[in-house]
């Protein structure tokens, strides 16, 4: 069964590049940025995501259409520190 699936872009020692994918299978994953991978949100959970955030309805109405959609996450000024 297809199902909307979350990963995260990481680079090496744990650091993000504030870029997700959300894709309903894993080969349509863009290609990460050099020297980063994508790596699945195991928790992930579409109704949680959108009572957190409801502005990611239009990224997964673009993600089960195209069957990949990109999203970066804003910067915060806790995360600059």
């Amino acid at each position: 069964m297809d199902r909307l699936r979350k990963y995260v872009e990481w680079m090496s020692r744990g650091r993000r590049t504030n870029r997700i994918a959300y894709v309903m299978k894993e080969w349509d994953l863009p290609l990460p940025l050099p020297g980063a991978e994508w790596q699945p949100d195991k928790k992930f959970s579409v109704a949680d995501e959108l009572l957190n955030n409801p502005d990611l309805k239009a990224v997964f109405e673009e993600a089960l259409a195209k069957g990949v959609a990109l999203y970066s996450v804003p910067n915060t000024k806790s995360e600059l520190r």
